[in-house]
């Protein structure tokens, strides 16, 4: 899971001159970069760092977000999420505040000091894509009165999905943990594609379907019609029972087809083990050499400065007319990093960040 999305309490060391603008400076916040007026800053000041791809409360200090949207009600949560943008061609990550205004908002009294995350305190939380709605079939049928009530009271039906099977996936970013890798070691970065999780199983009996979060009954959609579609799947997960074939499948996000209009597509990025374990990619890839799965764009040394700039331009997948999600990286052997797990970090594109934000 993203157990590193965090506010973190900062200290401006430095403003770094920004380039095309006076009146601006760029601070360096371990991999982010952000853009802030000069004047503003104080570097005896404590500040807290929020994360692109956070949600921040509908509170005063952040109203200059959504000051010239209209809008009725409460404040849409796409108007307090927190993403990248770009002022006089330098790219800001985030938004960085002074931590004084925002206890105030919230009137507590902190002691606090550089390092410690105060996300919960502030009620910042972090944004979660969300899954395709009624377009694709997804939609629940809503619960009778009493089913309701029996379900208030720990009576409701059964969660629906294999026993003991897989949790959800997720991959931390790579600008929370630059040290993961080492310079020089193998790694294999293959693209982000921007799409929706699925994850496919057979346990023996059955033959088991599932989004991000959840498991679906055999019906009309794109995760039970990618698999219909390519019966391959269905018959991966037989021969390898209780292995759990993880992917993306598309098009599911607008503007992001990856050159298939409508025609829906599975993209394999992983092939999970019952106990849990992964297995490395070198070897997936020969197992699916004949099947579709993400784009490998890299294989050789880490190199960080590279693997900024795989992040950025067109997809790789052939026919997309789209630019690239970003990056995953991963070991090319399977191995364990302490404090993340799994030796496989995100960078997501700047280019693509910004775009999400219009």
């Amino acid at each position: 899971m993203n157990s590193n999305h965090k506010v973190n309490v900062v200290r401006i060391k430095e403003l770094r001159k920004h380039p095309n603008a006076d009146n601006l400076s760029l601070v360096d916040i371990d991999g982010y970069q952000v853009v802030v007026r000069t004047e503003e800053f104080d570097i005896a000041k404590l500040y807290a760092y929020i994360q692109p791809d956070s949600i921040v409360p509908a509170r005063e200090p952040y109203k200059f977000l959504w000051s010239d949207k209209e809008f009725v009600g409460e404040v849409p949560e796409r108007y307090r999420r927190i993403t990248v943008r770009r002022f006089r061609k330098e790219y800001s990550e985030g938004l960085l505040m002074p931590l004084v205004e925002l206890l105030e908002d919230v009137n507590k009294i902190y002691n606090a000091k550089v390092g410690d995350d105060v996300a919960e305190l502030l009620g910042v939380v972090h944004y979660v894509e969300p899954e395709p709605g009624f377009a694709l079939g997804t939609q629940g049928r809503k619960l009778t009165f009493w089913q309701r009530i029996l379900k208030f009271f720990g009576f409701g039906p059964k969660p629906y999905g294999p026993k003991n099977g897989p949790g959800a996936y997720d991959v931390e970013s790579l600008k929370n943990y630059p040290r993961v890798f080492t310079e020089g070691e193998p790694v294999i970065v293959t693209e982000k594609i921007h799409g929706s999780n699925a994850r496919y199983m057979f346990d023996g009996k059955t033959f088991w379907v599932g989004s991000h979060n959840k498991w679906w009954k055999e019906q009309n959609n794109i995760w039970w019609d990618v698999a219909k579609k390519h019966p391959w799947i269905e018959a991966f997960c037989r021969q390898f029972p209780s292995y759990t074939l993880r992917g993306e499948v598309t098009p599911t996000q607008k503007g992001y087809a990856y050159g298939f209009e409508t025609e829906k597509q599975f993209f394999a990025f992983d092939v999970q083990r019952e106990d849990g374990t992964y297995i490395d990619k070198v070897n997936m890839f020969k197992w699916m050499a004949i099947q579709r799965f993400i784009p490998i764009i890299y294989e050789g040394p880490y190199d960080s400065t590279k693997m900024k700039e795989l992040a950025e331009g067109k997809s790789l997948v052939e026919g997309a007319k789209n630019i690239r999600e970003g990056i995953v990286i991963s070991s090319e052997v399977e191995r364990q990093a302490r404090g993340v797990g799994r030796a496989q970090l995100k960078l997501k594109s700047l280019a693509f960040l910004e775009k999400e934000n219009k």
